[in-house]
């Protein structure tokens, strides 16, 4: 019997691929058996070098940007209106707490007070009349107590007439520096409007915000070391750490007061505020092993029980160039300084110690 060609051709190729199939089997089943007689490990674990750091006592230095300020400033402004006669103070001129900055026209004043104690001495006449003749019986109570009422009125309206007068005199708050007129004479000024300015410079403060991370390591009295864009170097001490946060920036208020008894500090310069904080453990490690996480928080990678990598969120404290002080790894702890930007959390790797590499 003759068979057709196309079923020769199909049994051909059904024998070939039983023969591929067997031939790779077999093929497969000898390179297991070489592993095991071997005895090689199909993974390999990565290797990184690591060194054992231990903490030590270390002060850490809050480093912050600010600028200086006046210890207080001050508008003076008029408490009533008229015509600026006298502005004898030279700007930049020290003054003392009650000189005069600019005094007022007097105008009708004066007589407003003249007519004013004319007015309490025909009063003051009255109620002793009433008094002496109620004494005697040809005065009653009421009426007393009437011509007292009037008396004390009129002194009321002298006080308030000596007052005003004593308004055209527009002087200084306290000890301080003319630093800046507004008010030239010949100008009118009303209630409110302002004559000049003036500032307490000594002591002077040194401002600045802190996060809220940092503030809670500060408080009043922590010295403080200034060095101001100007070159000068000066110490001072926290005066004050604001309460409330600034709800834009999330930061706090941070006072600094620097005695400055030349005034040789200017208000509104720059400054580089460096903070002592206490003592805490830190370890001292290289700055080329820092790195951040997924959530961008800065850590380092270190090595545990059972050589598998941990990230350690940690707070840098200070910066000596190549080397960072840091808080926040444990007492002892195993950080790699090579092959630590090629591992992952969790990950199990093989331990090469610092000096023991090749």
């Amino acid at each position: 019997m003759t068979l057709n060609k196309s079923y020769i051709a199909a049994l051909s190729i059904f024998v070939a691929v039983v023969l591929l199939f067997t031939v790779g089997t077999l093929l497969q089943s000898g390179q297991a058996d070489s592993h095991e007689a071997t005895g090689d490990d199909p993974v390999r674990l990565f290797e990184v070098v690591t060194r054992t750091v231990s903490a030590e006592p270390r002060p850490a230095i809050l480093s912050l940007r600010g600028r200086s300020e006046a210890f207080r400033e001050v508008l003076v402004r008029a408490e009533t209106g008229g015509r600026v006669a006298q502005a004898d103070i030279v700007e930049g001129s020290e003054v003392s707490a009650g000189d005069v900055l600019c005094r007022l026209d007097v105008d009708a004043r004066a007589a407003s007070v003249e007519q004013a104690e004319a007015d309490l001495r025909a009063r003051q006449l009255e109620y002793d009349a009433a008094r002496e003749l109620a004494e005697r019986g040809h005065r009653s109570a009421n009426q007393v107590a009437t011509t007292e009422a009037a008396r004390d009125a009129a002194q009321a309206r002298l006080q308030a007439a000596q007052e005003e007068l004593a308004n055209i005199n527009l002087r200084a708050p306290f000890d301080g520096i003319f630093d800046g007129r507004v008010a030239e004479v010949g100008d009118f000024l009303r209630a409110g409007d302002p004559c000049g300015t003036v500032v307490e410079m000594d002591p002077i403060l040194v401002v600045a915000e802190v996060s809220e991370r940092d503030v809670a390591a500060l408080s009043p009295g922590m010295a403080g070391h200034i060095r101001l864009v100007t070159g000068q170097q000066v110490e001072g001490q926290v005066r004050f750490v604001e309460r409330r946060a600034d709800l834009a920036t999330r930061t706090f208020r941070v006072e600094v007061e620097v005695p400055n008894p030349d005034a040789s500090i200017r208000a509104g310069v720059t400054a580089e505020i460096q903070l002592e904080l206490p003592v805490r453990p830190a370890h001292r490690v290289p700055a080329s092993i820092l790195a951040l996480d997924s959530d961008g928080e800065l850590g380092i990678r270190i090595v545990e029980t059972g050589n598998h990598v941990r990230f350690v969120p940690i707070e840098l404290l200070s910066d000596d160039g190549e080397q960072v002080w840091v808080s926040g790894l444990p007492e002892t702890a195993e950080i790699i300084i090579l092959g630590q930007e090629f591992v992952a959390d969790g990950v199990e790797v093989r331990v090469a110690r610092e000096g023991d590499a090749r």
